[in-house]
């Protein structure tokens, strides 16, 4: 977390790739590790396909406003969900892409935010697992290790709360995936 115990997340993407979930389910891995949380989220009108944002503030203290005004790290899954909610980013937001969907915009660079990390993320997912199910949770895995914001093990328990038994093992693989991911990016010497 910044100095100020404050630390703000969001994450875009495309209706059905279960961010608000994962927001949830983050948002109640910092609430097990007794830290206080914001979550919000905005979704369109349609239930699939539609463009989301899900908001996550993580405080040590009192959160005097709920809501994100300068992320220290964005997420964005699809291009049309950064096009929308790629704003309001200053030069500490790190920013992660999925670069299997998308190629990082030329309007993110050194001068507006920290760092971008482009991953293979929903290819990866579907050559590693054999499944494009589980987006979610390989992003908490990429959130996790950069940023380290709950314990691993507090976030495997949120996610045991919220995924379905028959589901669980296939879940922690792809969270697993997520945090080897950053390592392997962190290997090659490049940081965000």
């Amino acid at each position: 977390m910044s100095n100020d115990n404050r630390f703000e997340l969001r994450m875009t993407g495309s209706g059905g790739q279960g961010l608000i979930l994962g927001s949830i389910i983050l948002a109640e891995a910092a609430i097990m590790e007794g830290k206080i949380v914001t979550q919000s989220q905005v979704y369109g009108a349609e239930a699939r396909g539609g463009t989301t944002k899900a908001e996550l503030v993580i405080s040590n203290k009192h959160i005097a406003y709920p809501k994100v005004t300068d992320p220290d790290l964005l997420a964005a899954m699809t291009s049309e969900g950064l096009k929308q909610y790629g704003g309001g980013i200053s030069r500490k937001t790190r920013v992660v892409v999925d670069s299997s969907v998308m190629s990082a915009p030329d309007f993110l660079n050194e001068e507006n935010c920290r760092g971008l990390l482009a991953l293979p993320i929903r290819s990866t997912l579907i050559s590693r697992l054999e499944s494009e199910l589980g987006l979610n949770i390989v992003l908490l895995g990429i959130i996790e290790g950069l940023t380290a914001i709950v314990h691993v093990e507090m976030l495997r328990k949120a996610v045991a709360m919220h995924i379905k038994k028959q589901f669980l093992d296939f879940n922690m693989k792809a969270l697993d995936l997520g945090m080897e991911m950053v390592e392997a990016q962190a290997k090659t010497g490049i940081r965000i």
